[in-house]
């Protein structure tokens, strides 16, 4: 080949050339990112099956498959046709390389693909392009030049190395036995065509222009968004590990370390990674509950605003070390993320519901970025909407957000015919006795104070008690978990619940606590260990579900009634419990069940989730409306929850619905299988009728 092409040693040159560009670029990326915080990323080996499952096959690009498609196209085509752009700036040495290793069939084999790979990337190129500049489809996608020019780079690369590929076997001949050849046919048109100087030519212009516009690609990419081309697999290997709903630690004891996130310097670095990972597809903006009702939060433009943070503090940052530079930019190292990446309006609009992280491809994670937002606006400027004062004050002083007394956690108990245990009352048998015990219900506040919510608790222990299972409560020593807080910020008031409610819990040390709310078993079994609470938490659904599986509850009643479910976004997508909700439900006779199209992991949030239940909403749609008409669209005479919350914000949601909601009655799981348990007397325990 060097003989082949004029000037063809300068191609390694100038190939060598963008390869140290783009590795200076990167690290004066790297300069921002030392600036923040450390990550605590763990060495586990899940880490490598994350980088094959969510960046080489990159399962969750077809969840839209026509997206999924087009980029599956140009990326796997661009891979396997850079080694052919490899082998020729370096004198062939992949070739020299790769080909002994392949037995020479398997590399011909990789030549017909790399050929045949041209038309798809090509295709999937313009398609992209179409979708972008003509049909302007899916919404989510932002028109920018930065996306265009990267098309345009690829398509540029693949058509040159295609013609420069034809040129070259039609002019000097297929050197692997005629499989070039086979897959590239142009070759045989412009020989039989063309003159030789004309093929010679035509080669000598295509390689430089391939060589030109790949060194090109190399120096633009870390400028680019399509810088997630190198990022997107350690973003995907670095991905969080821990629990979905377990939000980060936080030293409240600390002289020295800002509460919460308040600039890029308090980010960690593998936030800043997110933000030089994320693809501005417009998944997440596009599963966003508030964004879909009208409000200003948009997760993509949040995760994009950080990464244009982080470029503007490389400003002073030279390219070349021996270069003298003013270094980061204080200026824009010290700019409050919030009003710049995201409005103030924003940081609160957001339900935690993590939609928008089930939806990125590229294993981004915003709603930690959000509280942390969140909690420096609490903790540190005092700054937050005016109805969350009177919740905060109602969580330390009662235990409570309702703000009623502790010696009122048991009233939901009062009129059932059989006695509901207390922890306490249990222990007087032994310091072991409560361990002894089958299962320690958590009622948590809603079903304890809201009179909606407590015909729930009196379902739970009216189906234990069917199953004859054996069951205290905490009664009056039970608190708030802690959960409202943490979600709104309050971090203070999150650690002074839990510590209590660890103390207690310790003490007792149950076997199996249970909870019929999603953000109780959230908080109880994922956040609790960090200070010091490590137990087997199991929400009703899952609990209930392993009675009726066992034989020890019988729906005895057939219920001729369609029925839909509502998932909440805490027991699916945090903590991906789904069939067991639908399991409990089968084991009604005559039920039928009709699913709504957001569900499961990707349900669409009741919108009470992140402290949202106890502030005003006043920008666009409620969300529990447009939730409340999902439900309704399925036709069904009635919706089932397995939420405190979700079951508050769809009764209303119904009722405000007016006639469509009419006559839709909103229950959660336990009271649709205590309504049908056998009469009483009918099994030998008498039971009540749960109203």
């Amino acid at each position: 080949m060097v003989d082949q092409v004029p000037f063809y040693p300068l191609a390694p040159t100038l190939f060598i050339a963008a390869v140290v560009i783009f590795a200076l670029e990167m690290a004066r990326h790297l300069r921002i990112f030392a600036r923040a915080r450390s990550a605590n990323v763990s060495d586990e080996p899940e880490r490598l099956r994350s980088v094959f499952v969510y960046s080489i096959a990159q399962v969750r690009m077809f969840r839209d498959l026509d997206a999924g498609l087009i980029h599956a196209a140009i990326f796997w085509g661009f891979v396997i046709l850079t080694v052919g752009t490899a082998d020729r700036v370096t004198f062939g040495l992949v070739h020299a390389i790769v080909a002994p290793l392949l037995d020479g069939w398997l590399w011909r084999l990789l030549i017909l693909g790399q050929n045949v790979f041209v038309l798809s990337v090509l295709g999937a190129v313009g398609l992209a392009l179409f979708r972008r500049l003509v049909w302007r489809k899916p919404r989510r996608l932002t028109l920018s030049r930065d996306g265009v020019v990267i098309l345009l780079l690829i398509g540029g690369v693949v058509l040159t190395e295609w013609f420069a590929e034809a040129f070259r076997i039609a002019r000097f001949g297929d050197p692997d036995d005629g499989w070039a050849v086979a897959a590239t046919p142009l070759s045989v048109g412009l020989g039989a065509l063309l003159p030789t100087t004309t093929l010679e030519s035509g080669f000598g212009l295509f390689f430089w222009a391939n060589v030109a516009l790949v060194s090109g690609f190399l120096v633009y990419l870390p400028m680019s968004k399509h810088l997630h081309i190198v990022t997107a697999f350690f973003n995907a290997g670095l991905r969080k590990l821990r629990p979905r709903g377990e939000l980060p630690q936080m030293d409240l004891e600390s002289e020295t370390a800002r509460f919460g996130i308040k600039t890029i310097e308090d980010l960690d670095w593998k936030d800043l990674l997110d933000g030089f990972t994320c693809t501005e597809c417009g998944r997440c903006q596009e599963a966003c509950p508030a964004w879909a009702t009208g409000k200003p939060l948009n997760p993509k433009t949040l995760i994009m605003g950080i990464r244009e943070m982080s470029v503007e503090a490389e400003a002073g940052v030279p390219l070349l070390p021996w270069i003298r530079g003013t270094g980061p930019s204080l200026a824009a190292l010290e700019k409050p993320i919030v009003d710049t990446a995201i409005p103030y309006d924003a940081v609160w609009d957001c339900v935690t519901c993590g939609a928008c992280v089930e939806a990125c491809p590229v294993m981004i994670e915003h709603v930690d970025k959000i509280v942390g937002l969140r909690r420096n606006l609490v903790l540190e400027e005092s700054r937050f909407p005016a109805e969350l004062a009177g919740s905060f004050t109602n969580m330390e002083r009662y235990g409570n957000i309702w703000g009623q007394p502790q010696s009122s956690r048991l009233d939901w108990a009062k009129g059932l015919p059989f006695d509901v245990p207390t922890a306490a009352s249990v222990a007087e048998a032994g310091p072991d006795a409560v361990s002894k015990l089958e299962c320690l219900y958590w009622v948590g506040c809603a079903a304890s104070f809201d009179d909606r919510n407590k015909r729930v608790a009196r379902a739970v222990v009216s189906c234990l008690e069917a199953a004859g299972v054996r069951y205290a409560v905490l009664g009056q020593e039970e608190s708030c978990t802690g959960d409202p807080a943490r979600r709104m910020g309050n971090e203070y008031v999150f650690q002074m619940l839990a510590t209590g409610n660890v103390e207690t819990l310790n003490r007792y040390r149950p076997r199996t606590i249970i909870t019929a709310c999603p953000h109780c078993f959230n908080t109880l079994g994922n956040e609790y260990s960090q200070l010091g609470g490590n137990y087997e938490v199991v929400h009703h659904s899952q609990y209930l579900a392993g009675l009726v599986g066992e034989g020890r509850l019988r729906v005895d009643e057939r219920r001729t009634q369609s029925m839909t479910i509502h998932d909440s976004c805490y027991l699916t997508r945090y903590n991906g419990v789904i069939g067991e909700t639908r399991e409990v439900l089968r084991a009604v006779p005559g039920l039928e069940v009709r699913e709504m199209e957001k569900s499961g992991r990707n349900t669409f949030c009741c919108g009470a989730g992140g402290g949202r239940m106890w502030m005003e909403e006043q920008r666009g749609t409620r969300i529990n409306a447009e939730r409340t008409r999902q439900a309704l669209a399925t036709g069904a005479q009635a919706v089932a929850t397995a939420c405190p919350f979700c079951l508050v914000m769809l009764r209303d949601g119904v009722a405000d619905a007016g006639a469509r909601g009419e006559g839709v009655a909103v229950q959660d799981i336990a009271e649709i299988l205590a309504a049908g348990l056998p009469a009483p007397g009918a099994n030998g325990r008498n039971l009540p009728v749960v109203q």
